[in-house]
């Protein structure tokens, strides 16, 4: 036994016998390190010198990673990065094995996993593609980081597109290396497949929503902090302003300080308003006028009172415009726009809009009418007026029998 390897001996033709190295062993260790060493304290000692070096290589690292980062980007920084921390582990093995008289043990090791070269291939691949699904996961992970920047994503979300994008990543990862390997993939896929049918059976409402949610994250219709309005009436129940968005449901915070929480799979199939995104708003009132009226002087009396409101956009103009026939009226629609609307905003503008057009009006002699009905036979022209309080003097007319 010398240093630790068996030695076999066999005869040569002059009749010596000279020992013979197994097929598994490495060389013998040479004499000088035979000299240094031989005992237990120096080789203590140079292990701990081996680690110390072992850190400031993983330091350098560190420093050659923000040197490549600057120069060439991150991902070939990273990649730099772990290059050197492979030299440096396969390093620190090796005069780890030498220092204490081991490096056999290397040599079986190497020759276990590599039985042949295309052996040796695969595991070469299998190491690259490891490598090259790490450095994407990074790069996807900094990139939803940068989309997250300045806009509503919420933590939430990057959290989830953090590990669909791990999961999805490492799902392609491992399938390439799998096929690289000779496994057959088509049972894996089929009892996934099985699976996944009857997961989806029994939550589909759940992955519905799920499904909706990734939609909304990509799609983006509004944002965190936004008015919108689901269903095409604009129910108030289902108006507000979006507070959190997660995978399964949107909460939005009404006008009457109440929380609701909307699945967002009814999101998606129903119509959406958002009245946010253009950064201004339309608010319309209706007002009436008398039928002897001049609706064009009114018109013009309208504008002119909301010029100078300062609740209202001086760009677009307020535009008036005749909206229909009424029972006692004809209608006329005074059209205003607020900038960043909010429901405070919006009643605020009707509100001065409002005020304003009923002064106007009285200044200027025109008749809001009231609400009158004409009661009168088919065959008279007259009639008689049913509305407003009765004076003393008035006297009631007579019915006959």
């Amino acid at each position: 036994m010398t240093n630790g390897s068996q030695m076999n001996t066999g005869p040569v033709p002059d009749g010596t016998v000279v020992p013979l190295q197994s097929p598994l062993r490495p060389d013998p260790i040479p004499d000088l390190q035979q000299a240094y060493l031989s005992s237990v304290e120096v080789q203590l000692f140079v292990t701990v010198l081996l680690v110390g070096l072992v850190v400031l290589g993983l330091k350098f690292g560190r420093r050659l990673e923000a040197v490549l980062s600057d120069r060439y980007g991150r991902q070939i920084a990273e990649g730099g990065r772990i290059a050197w921390l492979l030299v440096v582990i396969v390093a620190a093995v090796y005069l780890f094995s030498v220092i204490w008289h081991v490096t056999f043990m290397l040599l079986v090791v190497l020759e276990t996993l590599a039985f042949d070269r295309w052996t040796a291939i695969q595991q070469l691949v299998t190491v690259s593609v490891v490598l090259i699904a790490y450095l994407l996961m990074r790069f996807v992970n900094r990139s939803i980081d940068k989309l997250a920047e300045g806009s509503s994503i919420t933590e939430h979300q990057s959290e989830v597109a953090y590990h669909v994008a791990d999961v999805g990543i490492a799902a392609v990862a491992a399938t390439v290396i799998l096929t690289i390997w000779g496994v057959n993939l088509t049972n894996i896929f089929i009892g996934a497949g099985a699976i996944t049918a009857i997961i989806g059976l029994a939550a589909r409402e759940t992955f519905a929503a799920t499904i909706a949610g990734f939609v909304l994250l990509f799609s983006r219709p509004f944002r965190v902090g936004d008015w919108i309005a689901v269903d095409a009436g604009g129910d108030e129940d289902r108006s507000g302003i979006v507070t959190d968005v997660t995978i399964f449901n949107t909460k939005i915070q009404t006008f009457s300080d109440e929380y609701v929480l909307i699945p967002n799979d009814e999101i998606t199939s129903s119509q959406l308003k958002n009245l946010s995104r253009n950064d201004q708003l339309r608010v319309d009132v209706e007002v009436g006028v008398d039928y002897t009226a001049d609706t064009e002087h009114a018109r013009d009396v309208m504008v002119e009172a909301v010029d100078d409101l300062e609740s209202i956009r001086s760009s677009p103009n307020p535009q008036a415009v005749a909206k229909r026939f009424d029972d006692s009226s004809i209608v006329l629609e005074l059209r205003v726009w607020i900038g960043d609307p909010t429901m405070r905003r919006k009643w605020k503008a009707r509100t001065d809009v409002i005020e304003a057009i009923k002064a106007a009006f009285d200044r200027e002699g025109i008749t809001i009418p009231y609400p009158q009905r004409v009661h009168a036979p088919r065959d008279s022209e007259e009639g008689f007026r049913i509305g407003g309080p009765l004076s003393e003097t008035a006297e009631l007319p007579e019915i006959d029998d």
